[in-house]
């Protein structure tokens, strides 16, 4: 997938993704205190529960970030971004919203985005034309990796798998589960999904009976990734060029 070409230097905010396109923001983790003022009440007081540095350097860095992101889309500044995480399969409202994140800024919003991390690095991918989920994943995240197969992969996928070199499978494992993550992410399903009933050999997903599971094709695309990581993409348009960006 080409990178699209950059904008025009007098460009300093970037427009809405073309039909097509999809941005990248690729976020390195670190320490950033002054990120802190970002995050609304309730954010800062889940961020002083962490009780490991680095895990609450990521969730400082994803939140942030996303309104940082945000605001860049949506021509307001930060602190004023909302992001809205209810979930769109659940009848009522659980004590904790754990949905897809979207922007509640338009009905619907201007872009739709999807963030993923580790501990290292954090990926966010924005679209404006239909949805999109994003994962990245470290290539040492792999635990249990011969029970893993059995778990997560379709019987056609299991019969590829085994019928591969010993020294390709892990690749190839986190791979496929890297897929099927960005397209459990694009529907807001996560894991209730089933990720053995998601065959992601092929350009696009190939669902077994899921409820919930969207009837319009979901399209797979390998990206980009930081040393030492894997990352996909899923979304519900073809993409033909990706943009880019980050956050210093």
């Amino acid at each position: 997938m080409p990178e699209a070409p950059a904008p025009a230097p007098e460009d300093t905010r970037p427009a809405i993704p073309a039909p097509g396109e999809c941005h990248l923001w690729h976020i390195p983790v670190r320490p950033r205190p002054d990120w802190l003022t970002l995050l609304d009440e309730e954010e800062r007081a889940s961020a002083a529960r962490f009780t490991r540095t680095r895990a609450r350097e990521v969730f400082l860095t994803s939140r942030a970030a996303q309104r940082l992101v945000g605001a860049h889309y949506l021509g307001v500044p930060p602190t004023a971004v909302t992001v809205r995480r209810d979930c769109a399969h659940c009848a009522t409202e659980p004590p904790v919203p754990h949905g897809r994140p979207r922007f509640a800024h338009g009905t619907p919003p201007p872009v739709d985005y999807s963030v993923s991390h580790t501990e290292e690095h954090l990926l966010i991918a924005v679209t404006g034309h239909g949805v999109v989920g994003v994962d990245i994943e470290a290539r040492g995240s792999l635990r249990d990796a011969d029970a893993l197969p059995a778990a997560v992969l379709t019987p056609a996928e299991r019969e590829h798998y085994t019928a591969l070199p010993a020294h390709e499978r892990r690749d190839w494992l986190l791979t496929a589960w890297t897929r099927k993550e960005a397209a459990m992410k694009l529907t807001g399903l996560g894991l209730r999904a089933a990720p053995r009933h998601l065959d992601v050999r092929g350009p696009q997903v190939t669902a077994g009976p899921i409820p919930g599971w969207p009837d319009t094709p979901i399209h797979l695309y390998p990206l980009p990734a930081p040393e030492a990581h894997t990352a996909a993409l899923a979304s519900t348009t073809p993409i033909t060029a990706t943009r880019t960006r980050t956050l210093p």
